[in-house]
């Protein structure tokens, strides 16, 4: 038995239809050769940053239109000159605290615009969520309940939202020493 003219053109249109992709519930599938070439020629492209860093404290106040609450402590394990940065020109401030190896770090934020929950950004599940009293002020913090301190606190001041985010665990006697 011999192979006909048209049985070898179904055949190589079968195994082009197999090679190229086909139409499945109305979607097209490209082959991987396809694939290939939308890679290649897809530029990846991110998020711009949306935090700017400005030079001094005043800056950044004159960016959200606002005094800063200054914190009265920074803790040893941090240097006392932060990085400073504005985020879309005034929604918020972070003071960027590091350690002198730049393994640690220590966040400050604030903000008119965002509540203390989304200025703070951690979501992690912490064994200890409760409220403290530190200068009059109701004190958000959490931390794992192993007795080091908390890794975050958050709390709201003359209509700002601030809001500490720490590597190291801050005790009480530290948040007591921070917060004015």
């Amino acid at each position: 038995m011999g192979f006909s003219a048209d049985k070898l053109i179904i055949g190589a249109c079968l195994s082009l239809f197999v090679i190229t992709g086909c139409h499945m519930n109305g979607q097209e599938h490209a082959s991987d050769s396809d694939e290939m070439v939308i890679k290649e020629e897809t530029s990846v492209v991110g998020l711009p940053n949306p935090f700017v860093k400005v030079n001094s404290i005043a800056e950044a106040e004159a960016a959200i239109g606002k005094k800063i609450p200054q914190l009265r402590f920074i803790p040893d394990a941090y240097q006392d000159s932060p990085e400073i940065f504005v985020m879309n020109e005034s929604e918020m401030v972070q003071l960027m605290y590091s350690s002198a190896d730049g393994s640690e770090r220590m966040l400050y934020r604030i903000s008119e615009k965002f509540s203390t929950e989304l200025l703070n950004g951690d979501y992690t599940k912490y064994a200890i969520n409760k409220k403290i009293k530190i200068r009059g002020h109701g004190v958000l913090v959490k931390g794992n309940g192993d007795g080091q301190g908390y890794y975050t606190a958050e709390w709201s001041v003359g209509g700002l939202n601030l809001c500490i985010l720490s590597d190291v665990p801050l005790t009480d006697e530290v948040l007591n020493k921070m917060i004015k």
